[in-house]
Parts: structure tokens; sequence; C-alpha cells
């Protein structure tokens, strides 16, 4: 659900998965020892405080939204707790974090949801979205459990997603700490792809609903990809814009104008009674892998997960099992199986990649719809383009580069949307590419990689040989799925492709 990032403005800081700024530099931190859990000693030093002056000190550090070990007592350390702190400027609710999950929900993600009922059938699709619904919820958990217990740890705030991969390499088997800047770049590289996909999807969506705005118009057929370059001038000027605080009023009026959008495709959906006739419940278990994929895409937000988490006042609010998280997905999932489900009753296999582009081209309100939608689409590249700069500029070339920072800068964000351009122009198909980057990219950041980085954290967590064994075949299991959707999602995708374009 590519729209997560144009639902919130939330700071991609680099000081995330930073110490906190008082951080005490003479702290030996145990997780640099060979012992890679946590070991604290009563008697190496006194305790000097008492109770009333350790509470006004914890308190102090509350509220200046900052912890440090310097600040409290051998003992106080014991029972760090990373939920206490909060250390950003303007926190946010949980009603607010609440909404801005919901408010990613509806993007170029749900309106490829019955296509991908298309593949499954209605039956197959109702229950497999479910299913892949709380598989993905329990996946970003064990990401949350695992950011957390590393945070706890190296008595820190909060950290990043590449952060808490690197440091979960770090803290594993002592034979596998040497992996831990190849965790990291691995996390950055498949994050990149995640969201550089997303923008190749947005431009292709974009141009293809123009295009059929277009063709009717000027009744000619043009060229998608002749569209896609036009589109992608103006796309390239919105990025050279280097305060997004200038677009933030465009992105709040892309926000009403998307639900406004939904609304309305909604409204086409229910215009008549739904039929079953030349519907079928269950599809080809060849095109599973597609529908999987595709749905892992509409529901993703694992880039949203962690900012907004940090953002939190009570970020302990997150992850409870009546937390954020878990509320925010049923809502969600009724959501996308009720669209899903009547899309695809609707259409039937004539359903496309966006169900915006079933719309009648001759109806004006189809034609504001389409509009519309490309406008907010429009309007929220920049963010999502953001997230990829964000990457490979600051993890990869800033520190490299020494002379003439500013007009490497405009060059890379110039280069960015002209790579999404051409990944669009490779596969200008909307079905298609959406299910490759729910293989490629979010099957890796949202099911394969927070596995193993749960794995990792917590590889010595259990003594009990009954208990060790129980959660090494719990995750083997999940991991195998995980890549089983990998594999195939992108087999097939791939096999598809082929056969649309190169054969």
């Amino acid at each position: 659900m590519f729209m997560n990032v144009a639902t919130i403005d939330v700071s991609h800081s680099e000081d995330m998965d930073k110490r906190p700024p008082n951080y005490s530099a003479s702290y030996t931190n145990p997780v640099f020892t060979e012992d890679p859990k946590p070991c604290f000693i009563s008697n190496v030093m006194s305790r000097v405080n008492f109770e009333s002056e350790r509470d006004k000190s914890s308190q102090q550090i509350k509220n200046d939204s900052r912890v440090s070990i310097a600040d409290f007592s051998i003992a106080d350390t014991k029972d760090y707790d990373p939920h206490d702190f909060c250390n950003s400027k303007k926190p946010t609710t949980y009603c607010d974090t609440l909404v801005h999950l919901l408010k990613a929900a509806i993007g170029t993600g749900i309106l490829a949801i019955p296509s991908a009922f298309k593949d499954a059938g209605y039956a197959v699709g109702v229950v497999g979205l479910i299913i892949m619904g709380a598989f993905y919820t329990y996946c970003i958990h064990m990401l949350l459990s695992s950011e957390y217990e590393l945070c706890k740890r190296r008595r820190q705030v909060n950290m990043s997603y590449a952060a808490t991969v690197q440091a979960a390499f770090e803290e594993g088997p002592k034979r596998l700490r040497w992996l831990a800047g190849v965790g990291q770049f691995a996390a950055n590289f498949f994050f990149m792809l995640y969201e550089s996909g997303g923008c190749a999807v947005y431009i292709i969506f974009i141009s293809s609903n123009l295009k059929q705005l277009l063709d009717y118009y000027f009744e000619a057929d043009f060229n998608l990809r002749l569209i896609m370059a036009y589109v992608t001038i103006p796309l390239i000027l919105c990025c050279w814009i280097r305060n997004l605080k200038l677009l933030a009023p465009l992105s709040a009026i892309a926000n009403v104008l998307m639900v406004i959008s939904f609304c309305l495709v909604f409204w086409y959906v229910f215009q008549q009674a739904p039929s079953f006739e030349g519907r079928r419940a269950r599809g080809e278990p060849s095109k599973l892998p597609m529908y999987l994929t595709t749905v892992l895409f509409s529901v993703a937000s694992t880039g949203l997960i962690l900012p907004l988490k940090n953002e939190m006042k009570s970020p302990k609010s997150f992850s409870t099992p009546l937390g954020v998280m878990n509320v925010s997905m049923i809502p969600i999932s009724f959501l996308y199986v009720i669209f899903g489900f009547f899309g695809y009753l609707k259409y039937g296999d004539d359903i496309k990649g966006s169900i915006t582009l079933n719309l009648p081209q001759a109806e004006g309100l189809a034609q504001l719809i389409k509009g519309l939608y490309s406008l907010t689409i429009f309007i929220s590249y920049h963010l999502c383009y953001y997230v990829v700069y964000d990457i490979v500029w600051k993890n990869f070339l800033q520190g490299k580069i020494q002379t003439k920072k500013l007009f490497w800068e405009y060059v890379m964000r110039t280069l960015i949307p002209v790579v999404t351009f051409l990944m669009a122009c490779a596969i200008p198909n909307l079905d298609l590419f959406i299910s490759l980057v729910g293989a490629v990219g979010i099957s890796t950041t949202s099911l394969v990689i927070p596995i193993i980085t749960h794995w990792l954290v917590f590889w010595d967590h259990y003594t009990s040989i009954t208990k060790r064994s129980i959660y090494f075949i719990k995750n083997l299991l999940l991991l195998c799925i995980s890549l089983m959707i990998f594999f195939t999602g992108v087999t097939e995708s791939v096999s598809d492709i082929i056969k649309t374009y190169y054969k």
C-alpha cells in the first residue's frame, strides 16, 4: 500500500539510529563484550543516591525526552524500558497513529485487490487475505519485539529498520556477527527496492489512467510509455523541492481527494447487485503466488511501522494486544475483503490491475475519479521517492562526496525519478509490476528479514531444550513460508512478464 508515505510527514531522521544525546561515552556496553546478553554486577559501584533522588532524576529525564546510563544507578539500568521515553518533538497519540495507518490503507494497493481475487477466486481470495493479513501482522510484531529488546540492551530510545537488522547480527551468534554490515546493506537494499518499486507503480498508475482520458477525448491511441515520459518531467521538478514542509498542504489536500475518489469507486462497485455468474470460487493454483504477492503489496506498510511507533507519546501502546498495529489491521482487512470480493464480482475476469481502469471511459464521474486519483498519486510521489533518496544519499553517498554536495544532491534527485521511469517502461503493466514488487521488495522487508532478525536477537533466549526446539521449528516454518512466497512470486511474475512482453 504505497500510499503509506503520503499519509504522514514523518522525519527520516538520521538521529533515529543513534544513541540518546547525553549517552555516557565511558559506559562499556555489554553488547560489545563476548557475552551477547547484558550482565549487571551489583558490587561494581555503591548506590549513593537515595530513592527520592533517583525518582527525581528519572522524572527529569522523562521530561527532557532523553535517557542516559549516567543518570541511572546500576540497579536502575536493569529495569530500563525504552517505551518510557520519547524523543519526538511532536509526539502523536494512540488515535493519531491509528488514523495514519488507516489512511495508508486507501492507496494504489487496495485498487489492485480485485485483480488479485481474479487470480485466487472469491472464496480463496477472502480466506487467503485474512491469513496473509494475520501472517504479515505477526511478522511485524517480531520486528517490533526485536527492536524493543535491542533498545533495552543498548540503552537506546529507538532504532531505525536498518539499524535494528545490523544490531541483531551484532547480538546474534558469534559466527554471524561479521555479517552485521552485510545485514544492514541488505536491509537498505531491499527497502530501497520496495520503495523505488512503489514509485514505478505510481508512474504506471498515473499514466494508465491518463491514457484512458486522452484516448477518449482525442479519439486516438496514445503510447503509454510516451505518457510516462511526460509525467516524469514534472515529477522530477517536484523532487527538486528540498523542504518537504512546502508540500505538506498539498499532501493534506491529496488525502482528502483520495478518500473522496475511493468512496466514488465504491459507489460504482455497488451500483448494481453483484452476481456470482461466471465468477470462480477458486482460481488456478499456478496463479496463487501472484495473488499472495499482490495482497502483500496492498496490506504492507512496513516503511511506516517503526517511524510511527517511534513518534508516539506512548510507544508501548503500538504493539500491545489492543495496540495500534492489531486494531488497525482489523478494519483494514475487512475493507480489503469487501472491496476485493465485490470488485471481482462486479467485473469478473475483465478486472484490470487497478479497478479505476474498469470504470466507463465515457462517463463524466468516472473520468473525474481517474483524474482525482491520478492527481493524488502525483502529489504523493515525492514522499515515496524521498525514502529512496534518503537511503541512497545518507547511507552511500553523503560521506564520500566532499565537494559540490548541492550539485550532486540535485543529480541524485533527478536520477531517482528517471530510474523509476525506466523501471516502469520495462514493465508497463500494473498488475504484473505490483506482483513483482510484492515478491522482491515487500516479502523480504516485511516477512523474511523480520523473522531472521527475531531469530538472531532471541537465539539463546530459551534455556529449556523443549522451548528452544519449539521456537526453532516455529521460526523455521515461518521462514520457509516466507521464502516460498518470495521465490514462487518472483518466478511466476517474471514468467508472466516474459510471456507478455519479451516472447
